[in-house]
């Protein structure tokens, strides 16, 4: 599955689980997020009635990242992207920020979790793959 793929999704829900920085040559940076349709699935995660998938977000490169709980952030109306949990803004200050210092051709990717919200930007997109959740928790 694709990121683009993800944003045409609608009634999904995620919540944030874990960033990493592996810093090898496939991944710089990692995220692991719960995907679900009922977000209390999410809440009771991992009993066995709840119906999570797990998924591994992998970036080769990126340039910057922001992790931030859900009570510390704004909605901008001026801000346009595409997608509901999974989303690539076509116009972000985040994004305008960083176009200052670079003129590079660069996506900003988020995740709007229940209680977090993840912004990445990225001159790659990601490698999505759905995992065992055991070893996440």
């Amino acid at each position: 599955m694709t990121f683009e793929e993800l944003t045409k999704e609608t009634g999904d829900h995620i919540s944030f689980e874990q960033i990493l920085e592996p810093r090898t040559n496939e991944v710089k940076l990692r995220i692991i997020v719960n995907k679900s349709e009922n977000p209390t699935d999410l809440l009771i995660f991992p009993h066995p009635d709840s119906k999570v998938k797990t998924l591994q977000i992998d970036f080769k490169n990126y340039v910057t990242y922001s992790v931030i709980y859900d009570d510390f952030t704004t909605w901008n109306n001026t801000e346009t992207f595409q997608g509901e949990a999974f989303r690539i803004y076509q116009q972000s200050n985040y994004l305008d920020r960083i176009h200052k210092e670079s003129k590079e051709k660069l996506t900003h990717y988020s995740l709007a979790c229940i209680d977090h919200k993840v912004d990445v930007i990225s001159r790659y997109e990601p490698t999505i793959i759905e995992i065992d959740s055991t070893g996440i928790k």
